[in-house]
Formats: C-alpha cells, structure tokens, sequence
C-alpha cells in the first residue's frame, strides 16, 4: 500500500468541502420539480383526453352489447316443465351460471398449478 494519493481523488474531496448557495440549491431544485410535473400533467391530460375519445367513440357499441348480453345471460340451460321446479333452479340454470362456474374452475386450476 502506498502513501501516494490520487490527484482526481483529492479534487473530488476539495470539491466536496465547497460550501454550496442554498437558495441556488433550492431554486434549481424547484425549477427541476415544476418541469417534472409540467411533464407529468401533460401525460395525464393527454391519457384524460384519448380516454374520453374512445368512449365516446366505443359508448353505442358497448351498450349495445351490454343489451345483449344482459337478454342472453338469463337464458335456461335445461328446459324445465314446472314452474316452481324452473323458479327453484333459475339461479343455477342459467348461461350466466355457466360463464361464472367456469370461470371459477379456471381460477381454482390456475392457483393449483401456479402457486
């Protein structure tokens, strides 16, 4: 090990002990800040603004399959001849029964085989 030390090192360190204009600190520091959430609102402002457009471009569209949907889901799976047996079992006799059984058969295959 030698005695012998770095110039660039020793600049470094003298530059280190230089005391620093706070207000300059702070005010770069601000300037900084303020570009950064200038940046950050135009983002913000411009997702806002393609968002809106979609939807209004998307809203018939959606509702007209939102009315379909909410005319096919409650359709029986099995046609049952009486009425109270029909009523008794709406609730699990149904497409939308269907979707959401498979949907949690999915899910329980998925945490079997990826947790």
């Amino acid at each position: 090990m030698s005695n012998e030390r770095d110039p660039k090192l020793m600049a470094l360190f003298s530059q280190a002990e230089a005391d620093l204009d706070d207000v300059e600190f702070a005010h770069d520091v601000m300037r900084s800040i303020d570009g950064e959430r200038r940046k950050t609102m135009f983002i913000w402002s411009a997702f806002i603004v393609a968002a809106c457009a979609c939807l209004a471009l998307f809203a018939a569209p959606a509702l007209t399959a939102v009315k379909m949907a909410t005319s096919f889901l409650p359709n029986s799976l099995v046609s049952i001849e009486a009425d109270w047996l029909q009523q008794l079992l709406a609730p699990v006799n149904s497409v939308a029964a269907a979707i959401a059984l498979g949907f949690l058969v999915l899910r329980k295959l998925y945490r079997r085989l990826f947790r």
